[in-house]
């Protein structure tokens, strides 16, 4: 009864099999997130005659388990664990546990903006401790007028880029994030570009923006690490986003030191890098995450190499969603 409890708690769906193939276990929330009736008792009935798709047949006979595999079941997507059991060193049954794979993406987008918003705030507090360490040097040494122009420079560059997505992207979303990244950026010593004739006032409710500023600021970072990569004479990172035509367009190019030919088919596959990673920070899926996304708004993205060095980044979303971009 406590084992029966535990199973029906979870909010993932469990189904079990018995070394012949019968299920043992098929708790309600895997019932209702593949289409079946919840009050119908599948104890003992045949893997095969109620899920032919499920692959525990093939596990159970292997022995090799799977973790986050992508599976389709009634038309709908799911995130699947799939697990021999064993006893005595002989394989009695197969476990399953599998989510919605949206409801993991969802999980997926929500802790990369809550990243996103950390690391834009910690670099905000940075850049702005810098700054009053300096003016405050200045004023000790009576260096009066040189505290004066660092404060009407910090005053003039932030009231040009507030101005200027004040006027022209209005979302206070996007906004954020660019204000953002504008002082990561500063705190790179990389001198990020909005273009003035960017323009993102046409942005239909029906795109999620939470999923639009993922998007970006994954792309924005890949740029980040492009440029910081090699030492040009002025790291830069210009973004351009149009609104005019059917699509939203974000633009994104850098002077950093490309993308290879070999790799490019490579670079939306999770957890694919070409930068040296560690075990506090794991790398290859700000890209895999983005194309998810994109591809869920029905838009695509294109990468460019620049003539001399760089790359440009291009994502176009349909303001319609029965429109695709190209």
């Amino acid at each position: 009864e406590e084992r029966n409890v535990t199973v029906e708690s979870v909010r993932e769906g469990i189904i079990a099999i018995n070394k012949i193939g019968k299920i043992i276990t098929f708790n309600q929330n895997a019932a209702k997130m593949i289409g079946l009736a919840r009050d119908r008792n599948l104890t003992g009935a045949h893997i095969d005659d109620v899920l032919p798709e499920s692959n525990l047949k093939q596990v159970l006979e292997s022995g090799v388990p799977e973790y986050d595999q992508s599976i389709i079941i009634n038309n709908r997507e799911f995130v699947a664990n799939r697990i021999p059991i064993r006893q005595d060193n002989q394989i009695t049954g197969v476990v399953a546990s599998f989510r919605k794979k949206d409801e993991l993406e969802s999980l997926s987008l929500e802790l990369n903006q809550s990243k996103q918003h950390i690391d834009s705030l910690r670099s905000q507090a940075h850049e702005y401790s810098n700054k009053l360490h300096t003016i405050s040097g200045l004023i000790q040494i009576d260096a009066k007028e040189e505290a004066l122009e660092i404060i009407g420079q910090e005053i003039n560059e932030h009231q040009n880029l507030l101005e200027l997505l004040f006027h022209q992207v209005p979302d206070p979303l996007i906004s954020g994030l660019l204000i953002g990244k504008y002082n990561r950026a500063k705190e790179l010593a990389i001198r990020l570009e909005i273009d003035p004739e960017s323009s993102l006032h046409d942005f239909p409710e029906h795109i999620s923006r939470n999923a639009v500023v993922s998007i970006l600021g994954n792309i924005i970072d890949n740029a980040f690490e492009a440029v910081s990569e090699q030492n040009p004479p002025q790291k830069t990172v210009k973004l351009v986003i149009f609104d005019s035509g059917k699509d939203i367009i974000f633009e994104v190019e850098d002077n950093g030191v490309g993308i290879a030919t070999e790799v490019l088919d490579k670079v939306f596959q999770k957890g694919y890098t070409t930068k040296q990673s560690n075990n506090t920070q794991p790398r290859g899926y700000g890209l895999h995450l983005s194309q998810e996304l994109i591809s869920k708004l029905n838009g695509e993205i294109t990468f460019a190499q620049i003539q001399l060095s760089g790359t440009r980044v291009t994502v176009y979303i349909p303001k319609d969603p029965k429109n695709r971009s190209l």
